[in-house]
């Protein structure tokens, strides 16, 4: 039945009741605006309603199919291009292995494959408690059932390299899973100083690394995030604070999935360990008291710098609170996204930890990559889901989130910038050698890595994090001398902190563990920055320039109104 000229469908906004003829009807899913206002901007452009479901026709003609929104892709480059970058990498790959990696033993993955073996012989896996060997480094200190991958691993002639090969892959699928495009993203990871220090150590960290991204590319699948969450916490008990991310972010099924995931996984440990809960609680606590000193740990700074260990176990724990009440503040009240919750969770573990060792870094990488990629169209990166909700094609409309709704991330467009990423590497490789590394693995190191370091700094790769303008623009002088200023401050506080470990435990190297706590809150800093709200005049976020009352014109001469705006963008082809 066709409607007659004067019925007015409800669900669509672009009918007014007139003749409802295909001539009339406009696209239900116009391009985004040039302005995004807030409520009760009199003289501001305002944001058209969108329609979200399925479109009812308003009279004679068949319904116009919803069009989604077209996913911008990195250019793909010559087949040569891309051929060298393989190439490239494969070399840097195994320059790596057979200039550092596989000069010394593989200690932490000997200890899982002698665990695994110990299992598949029915026999106890842990050291006697109590005793120097649990602070030995060579013994099993692992929830149990952590050692059962390593039981049929355990029976190969060469199963310590098979897993540092792994590692290596794993390494190079987290960063894929992260976003990354841009082979120099890829060198970059496995280049950097912690990573090499990991696969040397034939540690669990690329493994983890590469639990990360997944848990945060799939964070929209509750049972898959949840899982994997679970999994990561019970092989490594330090990253239990991450749990809080999906709760900070409102994902109550994820946070559902990843508790009942790890209850089972305990209640199986318990059944099945010869070492109970508390048996185990009290080992981790006699190894982090032998340990944390000699790592890089917040913990471990100011139990050198003259604290009790009680007391200073305790002020890095409430550190680590302090982060995350911070990022749940800053997600309900100041409109953060998401990315802000998975970085304070990674940054409150690291932070709670009492022993935290170089390769550890390596988990950092996982939030400064999500940070580092660029967001969809119409979303800038640092643009919330407080005022605004993604659907699940991507449609953003300028509904109030309802309460329970998980605080989405941006949607991401676009590969990862090597920026940070380049940061990272060569900031790495000043904090810490990896071992026995000679004078010539050194030299050739730096041959290859500061080109690529300068190559990242100087193109900047994707857009995102670093074209975008989130404040009013300060006097270069004033930055200069912000800037200044702070780096003074680390440094005069790392300065006293190197005095006062002198004197109260003489042979501490401190500036390693200050150097990593002050990186690790550059990042928290960084997240911060890179996921707020954008600054405006009234409260509102500029996407393609400087804002204006509504004069009818933008500052750059085009038509303030939105629908004349989306009309001219679609005549010409532009986004």
């Amino acid at each position: 039945m066709q409607a007659t000229p004067s019925a007015r469908d409800p669900r669509d906004p672009h009918d007014a009741g007139g003749t409802a003829g295909a001539a009339d009807r406009r696209d239900p899913r116009p391009d985004p605006p040039a302005v995004v206002t807030g409520s009760g901007g009199d003289g501001w452009a305002a944001l058209p309603e969108r329609v979200v479901g399925p479109v009812t026709p308003s009279g004679p003609g068949p319904a116009r199919r919803r069009r989604r929104w077209p996913e911008r892709r990195a250019p793909i480059g010559p087949p040569g291009r891309s051929l060298a970058a393989a190439v490239g990498l494969t070399g840097l790959v195994a320059l790596a292995w057979f200039g550092m990696i596989s000069r010394i033993g593989h200690f932490d993955v000997d200890v899982f494959l002698r665990a695994g073996a110990a299992v598949r012989a029915g026999q106890d896996p842990y050291p006697t408690p109590g005793t120097a060997a649990v602070h030995s480094g060579f013994a099993f200190v692992y929830p149990y059932l952590t050692a059962l991958p390593f039981a049929p691993l355990s029976g190969l002639r060469h199963a310590d390299d098979v897993f540092v090969a792994l590692s290596v892959l794993a390494v190079l699928a987290g960063a894929r899973l992260a976003g990354a495009r841009d082979w120099r993203v890829f060198a970059l990871v496995i280049a950097a100083s912690t990573t090499i220090i990991g696969l040397q150590m034939g540690t669990l960290n690329a493994l983890l690394f590469a639990g990360l991204t997944l848990a945060w590319r799939r964070r929209d699948r509750p049972a898959t995030c949840g899982t994997v969450l679970a999994l990561l916490v019970y092989s490594k008990v330090f990253l239990l604070p991450l749990l809080l991310w999906p709760v900070l972010a409102r994902r109550w099924r994820a946070a559902a999935v990843a508790g009942v995931v790890l209850a089972v996984l305990l209640g199986a440990g318990e059944l099945l360990s010869p070492l109970g809960t508390r048996g185990y609680l009290d080992l981790l606590g006699q190894l982090g008291r032998a340990e944390s000193v000699a790592g890089v740990s917040l913990t471990g700074l100011l139990a050198n710098v003259g604290l009790p260990m009680g007391v200073a176990a305790g002020l890095a724990r409430a550190a680590a609170v302090a982060v995350l009440a911070g990022c749940g503040w800053a997600l309900r009240r100041r409109g953060h996204d998401e990315r802000l919750a998975y970085t304070g969770g990674v940054v409150a573990a690291v932070l709670a930890s009492p022993i935290v060792w170089c390769h550890y870094l390596l988990l950092l990488v996982a939030p400064l990559l999500a940070l580092s990629r660029p967001s969809g169209p119409g979303r800038p990166v640092g643009v919330a889901d407080a005022d605004a909700v993604a659907d699940p094609d991507g449609v953003r409309g300028p509904r109030r989130r309802r309460r329970g709704r998980p605080v989405g991330a941006n949607r991401p467009e676009g590969p990862v910038s090597p920026v940070p990423i380049a940061t990272f590497a060569a900031a790495s490789w000043f904090l810490v050698t990896p071992h026995r590394s000679s004078g010539a693995a050194l030299a050739v190191t730096a041959l290859i890595l500061a080109p690529l370091v300068v190559s990242c700094l100087v193109s900047g790769g994707a857009p995102g994090p670093f074209g975008d303008r989130r404040r009013p623009m300060v006097p270069r002088v004033t930055l200069v001398a912000s800037t200044t200023a702070g780096i003074g401050l680390v440094v005069a506080v790392g300065d006293g902190l190197a005095e006062l470990a002198a004197v109260h435990t003489p042979g501490a190297h401190v500036v390693g563990a200050y150097a990593a706590v002050v990186g690790i809150l550059a990042l928290l800093a960084w997240a911060v920055r890179t996921t707020a709200v954008s600054w405006s005049p009234v409260g509102v976020v500029a996407l393609d320039g400087p804002i204006t009352p509504a004069t009818g014109r933008e500052a750059d001469g085009g038509p303030a109104n939105t629908e004349d705006s989306g009309a001219a963008r679609r005549g010409t082809g532009g986004s």
